[in-house]
């Protein structure tokens, strides 16, 4: 049985018994050192370029990432000091309407007399109710022979 993934990085066993293959640390040792130093190793010289490939690639979707997000954080503070701006507007031109209107009722109630207001609204009523009944009478042909009896 061998150790490695690659052809060129294989550890023979030292040992084999009836519990399987077997090596010692300083066979293990010795091969992790050679292939680190470069002399033979390519299997873990090629993967740590692949590593830095995608490392280096991870690390540029990230900062693409955060510019998009600064980007958008930006915006959105642009957007809510131009909604501030706008409320304070809105806010300021809903007193300026109510104060308008406060001012308007208080002229009209100082214009107006109420306590004549209310008497003008009950004879309205009655002239309202009045003239509906005259126009019943009308209808029914009672209204000229009302108006010739007053005559």
């Amino acid at each position: 049985m061998m150790i490695g993934a690659h052809q060129s990085f294989l550890i023979k066993p030292d040992v084999i018994d009836s519990k399987g293959a077997g090596w010692r640390i300083e066979t293990i040792t010795k091969a992790m050192a050679t292939e680190l130093s470069g002399e033979a190793g390519e299997y873990l010289t090629r993967k740590a370029k692949m590593i830095s490939t995608d490392y280096e690639k991870a690390t540029e979707i990230t900062e693409t990432a955060e510019k998009m997000f600064k980007r958008n954080v930006n915006n959105l503070m642009v957007t809510t000091e131009e909604l501030q701006a706008n409320i304070k507007k809105v806010s300021g031109n809903v007193r300026k309407a109510a104060d308008d209107l406060a001012a308007g009722l208080f002229k009209i109630e100082k214009t107006a007399n109420f306590s004549n207001l209310e008497r003008y609204v009950s004879l309205l009523e009655r002239a309202a109710t009045a003239m509906s009944i005259l126009a019943e009478l009308e209808k029914e042909g009672k209204l000229n022979k009302i108006s010739s009896a007053l005559k």
